[in-house]
């Protein structure tokens, strides 16, 4: 994918201090996107692709320093690394000052990471995850305010809010460069959330329907809403629907509006950045 750069003429870079940036990084590339919180609209996108398979931290630096629109004074940022593994703890159970010590009984910690961690009010947990210590320490240096997330928890405050009008469970399935996000919600109650690691577009059928079966739903008569961070998408899409019946979009939040100028974007290969704000 080449650079994307989408700019509504609305914009005013002496409003900034109205707008919020959500910024994402990962084996993929650098994105952000940003949004009018007066108007409750998004005017902006930008997606700069790096071809190395794992992060490179210093050139991600090396971009936000570089482009004027990150320079600006924002009313709030927030960043998400789209990789890495993250604990889930009822909100009930959950002890600040004890996450580093959940995290490590369930994940292996980084010598050079540090512990974080997010509340997920709609599901009624915490999110802890673990960010590499020195890309931390320098993009708090530049964004002091700047709130920190894990891709999964966009990804379930999204599930759970939309699972409030759904009777039956339905199935959120994200799928990024090098592991998937699977989540299973109704009644605004969170049922499972799970991250696998895979490597051919068989392991990703198997962990749904695997999934699917626990749960005694039907492959047939379940909806399973997917987003794909992959240019490959269409591909992915196509081979998923051999298997499954139906297949829906994970979209941005209907809470926002968003400028005609995404209406050549594909949304949902975004949805999770754009839904990043309602963790904010």
């Amino acid at each position: 994918m080449n650079d994307i750069n989408l700019l509504d003429e609305t914009f005013d870079k002496n409003q900034s201090h109205n707008y919020h940036m959500s910024i994402q990084t990962g084996n993929d590339g650098f994105s952000l996107c940003l949004l009018d919180t007066i108007r409750n609209k998004y005017i902006a996108f930008r997606h700069h692709p790096m071809d190395k398979s794992d992060h490179n931290f210093e050139e991600i630096i090396s971009i936000i320093q570089s482009d004027p629109l990150l320079k600006l004074p924002y009313k709030s940022v927030s960043h998400m690394l789209t990789d890495g593994k993250s604990t889930l703890v009822p909100t009930f159970f959950f002890e600040e000052k004890k996450e580093q010590l959940i995290f490590q009984f369930n994940q292996v910690q980084e010598d050079f990471s540090e512990v974080l961690f997010n509340n997920l009010s709609n599901a009624m947990v915490v999110n802890i995850f673990a960010y590499p210590k020195a890309y931390f320490a320098k993009i708090k240096e530049i964004y002091p305010n700047l709130k920190a997330f894990h891709r999964s928890s966009p990804f379930i405050e999204t599930l759970v809010q939309n699972s409030a009008k759904w009777v039956t469970p339905k199935c959120f399935v994200a799928i990024n460069k090098k592991e998937i996000d699977i989540g299973i919600a109704q009644k605004k109650k969170l049922e499972f959330f799970n991250s696998f690691t895979y490597k051919e577009h068989t392991d990703i059928v198997y962990y749904i329907l695997n999934i699917i079966e626990q749960f005694k739903l039907s492959a047939m008569e379940t909806e399973v809403y997917i987003s794909v961070d992959l240019e490959n998408h269409d591909e992915i899409f196509e081979f998923l629907n051999n298997y499954l019946n139906l297949i829906k979009f994970i979209h941005p939040s209907d809470q926002y509006t968003y400028s005609y100028i995404f209406d050549e974007l594909q949304l949902t290969r975004f949805a999770n950045l754009f839904n990043l704000a309602l963790c904010a």
